[in-house]
């Protein structure tokens, strides 16, 4: 018995787009500290100042642990007496603000804390055409 065998050959050509839209969200959120230096809070060359020592943007007086820290996508900034301190003089917890030098009672001290939040929503629409040619 013979085999027949068919020797076809195929050809495929893509024509078409694909686009892709994408929506970025990126939402800050802002907190503010504000404090005022007192003796208690002066320890050599360093002051420590407790969040409880700290009210926010509405006057509520922060708990213990409750200042908030900066994600890895954040960044604060110190303010002493209405002048931004430098970074790496200052040292940021939930429990207190540590500051490399010694202020002098009274000083006013202000810390904003700035978060970001970012999603992404990516959507493709495709107009792809395939046309296949078969030939002996």
């Amino acid at each position: 018995m013979a085999v027949i065998r068919i020797h076809l050959e195929a050809e495929s050509v893509v024509s078409g787009t694909i686009t892709i839209t994408t929506v970025t969200n990126i939402v800050p959120t802002v907190r503010r500290y504000t404090a005022t230096v007192v003796l208690g809070n002066i320890l050599g060359g360093t002051t420590t100042i407790p969040a409880t020592s700290f009210t926010g943007d509405n006057g509520a007086a922060i708990p213990a642990g409750g200042l908030t820290v900066p994600t890895s996508s954040g960044y604060y900034n110190v303010f002493v007496n209405g002048a931004l301190q430098r970074s790496g003089l200052t040292t940021l917890s939930t429990t207190s603000l540590i500051i490399g030098t010694a202020l002098l009672v009274g000083a006013n001290i202000v810390v904003e804390v700035v978060n970001f939040t970012s999603s992404a929503t990516s959507t493709s629409t495709n107009d792809i055409a395939v046309t296949t040619t078969i030939t002996d």
